[in-house]
């Protein structure tokens, strides 16, 4: 079963990367994980301002003012 889907919010996006990076009961394939970090930084993108920031859990989405985008997981 597919657990990532581009209908999820961000907030439940990042729920779900926090719990597989902390090898919570969300265990992603190296594809699904890779879409996951695609969909956040899109986000990231699409939601943030300039040097904007986003936090939930453990996984923080950073859009810095050069309009990169960056995910963080761990300690934030």
């Amino acid at each position: 079963m597919n657990v990532i889907s581009p209908t999820l919010s961000t907030p439940d996006l990042m729920r779900i990367a926090a719990d597989h990076k902390n090898g919570g009961s969300t265990s992603l394939s190296p594809i699904d994980e890779r879409l996951l970090l695609e969909l956040l930084k899109e986000r990231g993108r699409d939601e943030l301002d300039y040097g904007q920031e986003l936090i939930v859990d453990r996984v923080k989405i950073v859009r810095r003012v050069t309009g990169n985008v960056s995910v963080f997981f761990g300690t934030v």
